[in-house]
């Protein structure tokens, strides 16, 4: 732990019950899962943990839905358009769930998880490149498409990350009122979204300092 042998005699260690009542716990369950030592020893890093949260739960997976949503809440008043799923996030979506499957089969959670966010990717490059909020006033039609697609992309997430992230994903299915739990690809789009809020918050880098600060108080006072 920040490069120096764990032990809780010295208190040289994570505590639980402490970093549960400080963070939340898809992000202990993220981080944990993408550093665990499958093949060899692993540190943990208050910055590492920090800045994944940030990066990739907030700025990758919750970024993607909430811009996605809150975008149908603005422009569509919270009726998800009905349209065309591109058929090439289509096929990515359907790989995924056989790669994903295959490799929690395996036991191989780190790559499971690591396959996941290259989809997450791949969905915040397909929002970045069609451009739903110049579509919706250039071509109407089309937005919708697109945004089908996002939401299409989205209750799936809901579903693949579920091992990963079961408090998230429990989040996105309460905002899309998904009911059905199942590991096979989701096509029948819900109608209507809930109130829209963040999955994730910024956690303040100013922390991870106070993090190590508190680490070392506590194996001198010991």
């Amino acid at each position: 732990m920040e490069k120096r042998k764990l032990s809780t005699s010295q208190n040289w260690a994570v505590w639980l019950p402490e970093i549960l009542s400080n963070y939340n716990p898809d992000s202990i369950r993220y981080f944990l899962t993408m550093n665990a030592p499958e093949n060899r020893d692993t540190d943990f890093s208050w910055r590492e943990f920090i800045y994944s949260h940030n990066s990739e739960l907030l700025g990758a997976f919750g970024n993607f839905v909430n811009r996605t949503l809150k975008f149908i809440e603005k422009s569509f008043e919270s009726t998800i358009p009905q349209g065309v799923i591109d058929e090439q996030m289509e096929g990515d979506t359907e790989k995924a769930y056989d790669v994903v499957g295959s490799l929690i089969e395996r036991g191989q959670m780190k790559k499971a998880l690591e396959t996941n966010f290259e989809y997450i990717r791949k969905a915040n490059k397909y929002f970045d490149e069609q451009k739903p909020w110049v579509l919706v006033k250039e071509d109407v039609d089309e937005c919708k498409n697109v945004l089908a697609t996002c939401t299409f992309i989205i209750q799936n997430l809901a579903q693949l990350l579920e091992p990963f992230l079961p408090f998230a994903t429990q989040q996105v299915k309460d905002i899309l009122k998904l009911k059905e739990s199942t590991w096979t690809i989701q096509r029948h789009l819900p109608t209507k979204i809930g109130n829209v809020y963040p999955l994730f918050e910024r956690i303040d880098v100013n922390q991870i300092d106070k993090e190590i600060e508190k680490l070392y108080g506590r194996s001198i006072t010991t």
